[in-house]
C-alpha cells in the first residue's frame, strides 16, 4: 500500500511540474519581441543617378545634389557627365 501512495505521489509531483513548464514556456511564446532593431521604421528610396536603382538613403553616396547607389557610379556619373563651374 505505501509503494502505491508514494507511486502517486510521485505521478502528482511530475504532472505539477509538466503543467508549470508548459505554462511558462506558452506565455514566453506569447510575448512580442521586445527588440527595438527587429522593426524599422521605413526610409524614403531615391533612385541612382547613374543606374536609376531606387536605394534607401542611408545606404546612399550623395554629392553634388545627386544621388548614387555606390562609390563607383559617382565616379563614373562625373567621368562621362562633367559638372559645369
Amino acid at each position: 500500500m505505501a509503494m502505491l501512495i508514494r507511486f502517486l505521489l510521485f505521478a502528482a509531483i511530475a504532472w505539477y511540474g509538466y503543467r508549470l513548464v508548459r505554462k511558462l514556456l506558452d506565455k514566453q511564446a506569447s510575448l512580442p519581441p521586445t527588440s527595438p532593431t527587429t522593426e524599422k521604421s521605413p526610409e524614403a528610396m531615391l533612385a541612382c543617378a547613374y543606374c536609376q536603382v531606387h536605394i534607401p538613403v542611408g545606404e546612399s553616396t550623395q554629392s553634388r545634389g545627386k544621388v548614387f547607389c555606390c562609390e563607383a557610379h559617382r565616379d563614373s556619373y562625373f567621368r562621362e557627365n562633367p559638372p559645369q563651374d
